[in-house]
C-alpha cells in the first residue's frame, strides 16, 4: 500500500464526508479543551491537545482520544430576474445543503522524555467544508427559441435549476498528522517544532447541462465534475512559550502571566482538475488546480486571576491572501480574535469563549457583463468568483460562542467537553454579470434581438447563503505519572 492510498484511508476514517470549520476553513481550536475556550490556547498548555495550537506546550504522559460532531445547517439560492427584456423573475427559495451532520475524530500522545523534553504524536482532521444541492430541481427548454422545457432535450437546452444552485456538490478534507517535539530552554522558556504531514481531498461537481444519450433515444442529464482528487504536503509549526517574571504597574501585581507565539507554514497541495475544470465550464481563463493551506502567525496570553481561574486571549493572521486558489477566489487575510476562561475544580472543571474572526470572503465589484468596449471580462469573472464562494464554499460565520467543561473520572482520568455554535449568518453578493452572460448566450449571442441588446444591461441576479453551526466535541484525558 502506497503512502497516499494510507493517509486517503485514515482520512476517510476521521473525517467522514466533510467537516465544516470556522475560520475560512479552519476548525476554532483542536481538542474539547480549546474549542470550549474559543479557539485560545497559544499561552496555555493543554497537554496533548497542545500538538498543533502551540508544540512549545505540550507536556507529561498523556493521552487524549475523542472526536467533533458537527452540525451546520446551509442554504443558498440564486435569482435571475429578466423582465427587462420581457421575461420573468425564477423567484427561488432557499435550497437547504444536504450535508449534515459529520463526525471527526482526534487523537493526541505526549511522552515526557525527562524534565526538559517531551515529544508527541497527533492525528487531527483540522480544515473542511462542503455542500450538496443536488436535489435542485433542473429545467431544460430555451426560452428564446420557443422550446418548452423537456429532460429529453439535449446539453443545450440545459437553463439552470429552481433555486440557482446549478446542483452544485463540493467536498473539502484536509487532515494532519503531526509529531510535536519541545524543549524547556530555562524555567522561564519553551520552544518547540512540529513537522506535519497533511492529506487533503477535493472533489467538485455541477449540472453543466452535460448529458448521455439513452437506448430509447432520451438524454440522461449527468453532473459535470472529476471525482475525487488527493494530494499529500509537508509543512511545519514552530511555537514559543514563555512564563514572564512577576512584576507591578502602579503598585498592582501582576503574576502568573504566560505569553506564547506560533508560526505555521503554507502547506502546498494540488487537487488535479478539480478548480481548473470547474472554473473553465464557466468560461474563466489561467485557473490552476492548486489549492495552498495558508501560513498562520499567532501570538497569545494566559493570565492566572487566581490558582484555578485563567482568562486566555489569542491573536492569529491566517494568510489567506497569499495562498494558491483561496487568493485567486478572492480571499482576503483573516484576523481571528479569541478569548476563553477557565476555572478549575477538583470534580468539575468550567470553560467558556468568544471567538471572531471577519471571513476572508468579500463580495467582489463588478458592472455589466457588456460595455462600450465589448464583454467586459472582469465584470463577468467577479460576478462568477461571487458565485462560487457563496455556493460552494460558504466560509462566511464570524462569531462564535463556546462553552464546556471537564469531569475528573479518577486521578489518571477525565472526560472533556465543549460546544461551539455560530448564529446564522447571511451574505448577498451581485452575480448579474454571470446572469447576462447566459441570456445573451441563449438569447443567440451576436445575433440576439435588438431589444436584448439595449435592455441586457438591466436583467439583475443576487446569489445569497444561510449559514450557521452547531458542533459538539468529546475527548477523554488519560495522564500517566
Amino acid at each position: 500500500m502506497n503512502l497516499k492510498k494510507l493517509l486517503c484511508g485514515a482520512a476517510l476514517v476521521a473525517c467522514g464526508q466533510s467537516l465544516y470549520a470556522t475560520n475560512g476553513d479552519y476548525l476554532i481550536g483542536l481538542g474539547p479543551k480549546s474549542r470550549a475556550m474559543g479557539g485560545a490556547g497559544i499561552a496555555y498548555s493543554l497537554g496533548a491537545e497542545s500538538a498543533l495550537v502551540n508544540p512549545s506546550l505540550i507536556e507529561g504522559k498523556r493521552v487524549m482520544f475523542g472526536g467533533s460532531l458537527f452540525a451546520p445547517d446551509v442554504k443558498f439560492k440564486s435569482s435571475v430576474d429578466t423582465t427587462a427584456i420581457g421575461g420573468a423573475n425564477s423567484s427561488p427559495v432557499y435550497q437547504k445543503s444536504d450535508k449534515m451532520s459529520n463526525l471527526i475524530p482526534e487523537v493526541a500522545i505526549s511522552y515526557q522524555l525527562d524534565k526538559k523534553t517531551a515529544w508527541g504524536i497527533g492525528m487531527f482532521g483540522i480544515a473542511g467544508m462542503g455542500v450538496d444541492y443536488y436535489n435542485d430541481r433542473p429545467f431544460y427548454g430555451n426560452p428564446f427559441a420557443g422550446h418548452r422545457p423537456s429532460p429529453v432535450t439535449p446539453q443545450n437546452e440545459y437553463i439552470g435549476t429552481k433555486n440557482g444552485t446549478n446542483q452544485l456538490t463540493t467536498n473539502l478534507q484536509i487532515m494532519s498528522f503531526a509529531i510535536p517535539y519541545a524543549r524547556r530552554i530555562n524555567d522561564k522558556l519553551r520552544i518547540g517544532i512540529v513537522p506535519v504531514l497533511q492529506y487533503g481531498a477535493l472533489s467538485m461537481s455541477f449540472n453543466s447541462g452535460a448529458y448521455q444519450a439513452k437506448p430509447d433515444g432520451t438524454y440522461h442529464n449527468v453532473s459535470t465534475g472529476t471525482g475525487t482528487s488527493e494530494d499529500v504536503g509537508i509543512g511545519f509549526q514552530l511555537g514559543l512559550g514563555y512564563d514572564v517574571p512577576d512584576f507591578e504597574i502602579k503598585e498592582v501585581k501582576v503574576k502568573h502571566l504566560a505569553l506564547g507565539m506560533v508560526l505555521k507554514s503554507p502547506i502546498r497541495m494540488e487537487y488535479d482538475h478539480q478548480l481548473s475544470a470547474a472554473t473553465e465550464a464557466f468560461g474563466l481563463q489561467g485557473f490552476g488546480d492548486k489549492l495552498t493551506q495558508p501560513g498562520e502567525i499567532g501570538m497569545g496570553l494566559a493570565y492566572k486571576l487566581t490558582k484555578d481561574k485563567t482568562i486566555l486571549f489569542d491573536y492569529k493572521c491566517i494568510l489567506w491572501a497569499s495562498a494558491d486558489g483561496y487568493k485567486d477566489f478572492g480571499w482576503k487575510n483573516q484576523n481571528v480574535f479569541a478569548l476563553g476562561y477557565e476555572k478549575k475544580g477538583w470534580l468539575w472543571t468550567w470553560r467558556a469563549g468568544y471567538n471572531y474572526a471577519k471571513s476572508p470572503i468579500r463580495e467582489l465589484s463588478t458592472g455589466p457583463v457588456f460595455d462600450s468596449n465589448g464583454f467586459n471580462y472582469h465584470n463577468y469573472k467577479n460576478a462568477v468568483l461571487n458565485y462560487f464562494n457563496l455556493a460552494g464554499f460558504p466560509a462566511v460565520p464570524e462569531h462564535h460562542f463556546t462553552f464546556g467543561g471537564g469531569r475528573r473520572i479518577n486521578q489518571h482520568t477525565s472526560f472533556d467537553f465543549a460546544v461551539v455554535y455560530a448564529p446564522t449568518v447571511r451574505r448577498h453578493f451581485d452575480t448579474s454579470a454571470l446572469a447576462q452572460a447566459q441570456t445573451a448566450q441563449m438569447a443567440g449571442g451576436a445575433q440576439m434581438p435588438v431589444q436584448i441588446v439595449q435592455n441586457l444591461g438591466r436583467v439583475t441576479s443576487v446569489s445569497s447563503v444561510e449559514h450557521n453551526q452547531i458542533s459538539i466535541t468529546a475527548g477523554l484525558n488519560i495522564k500517566y505519572y
